[in-house]
């Protein structure tokens, strides 16, 4: 019964990720004026997806039961994957100038190492291809671990820089016309709920490694894990939703106070 309830749970999410990138590429063609947002949805929208097959093949081969080291080669993999998709997304859209070609060759490569080294780590502790070798899979998590810990800082860092200047953007008759003390606090709002979305996603990556390293072969935590997780998935498309509501102020609050 357990493992019936994990695998519904999963597939469901992997159902409502699906949709919700369905939904994100459909409406995008409406923000094709604003590269900086349309590119950031196609992010999000691939975001999604990615999550959506992991979840749907842990569910159709069992993994967590089956193999757990598999399992969490997997998992760490598409969190890889997303901290750098949701990196590109949401600091760009407060620093329009962040995605240069440079973080993009500095986030795929981080990125191809790690993906190389989780899977070959768990080959290694799943077949014992090199034996008495402590420690493999954890040693290969820490590239997902500092390049996490890099995305975040850098996220935060902008976010705290770019609401500092929004404050302090006088709103009087030196300021544009089209920046007024509702346009402040609407766009200020939208940047809020960036910043509690990479909270969320902070608390559920640790809480997926925490339960994982309590619970590596049980999966009844891991059902109530990713029923938080639709929670989670649901409101970071509610918020990238709501600033295509005030994409227009928005952008140009971000582009004079965010830079390059």
């Amino acid at each position: 019964m357990e493992l019936q309830l994990y695998q519904t749970v999963l597939y469901l999410a992997g159902g409502i990720n699906a949709m919700i990138a369905f939904v994100l590429l459909h409406n995008n063609y409406w923000y094709r004026n604003y590269d900086v947002y349309h590119r950031a949805r196609q992010f999000v929208a691939l975001n999604y997806v990615i999550f959506a097959i992991g979840f749907c093949i842990h569910a159709y081969f069992r993994l967590r039961t089956s193999c757990p080291v598999i399992a969490s080669a997997l998992t760490v993999s598409y969190f890889h994957s997303g901290g750098v998709l949701f990196g590109w997304s949401h600091i760009s859209l407060m620093r329009p100038g962040y995605l240069t070609r440079k973080i993009v060759v500095r986030d795929l490569s981080i990125l191809a190492v790690g993906l190389i080294c989780y899977w070959a780590a768990a080959a290694n502790a799943a077949f014992c291809i090199v034996r008495h070798e402590l420690g493999i899979l954890d040693c290969a998590f820490g590239i997902f671990f500092v390049h996490a810990l890099l995305i975040t800082y850098t996220f935060y860092r902008t976010y705290f820089s770019v609401r500092r200047s929004l404050e302090q953007m006088p709103v009087n008759d030196g300021a544009p016309k089209w920046w007024t003390v509702e346009t402040k606090r609407t766009v200020l709002n939208r940047h809020h709920s960036f910043v509690i979305g990479c909270h969320l996603i902070v608390g559920f990556g640790i809480g997926s490694i925490v339960i994982t390293a309590c619970f590596p072969h049980d999966v009844w935590p891991f059902s109530v894990l990713m029923a938080t997780g639709i929670m989670v998935f649901c409101f970071l498309f509610y918020s990238i939703a709501e600033y295509g509501n005030a994409i227009e102020s928005a952008t140009n609050a971000a582009e004079d106070a965010g830079g390059s």
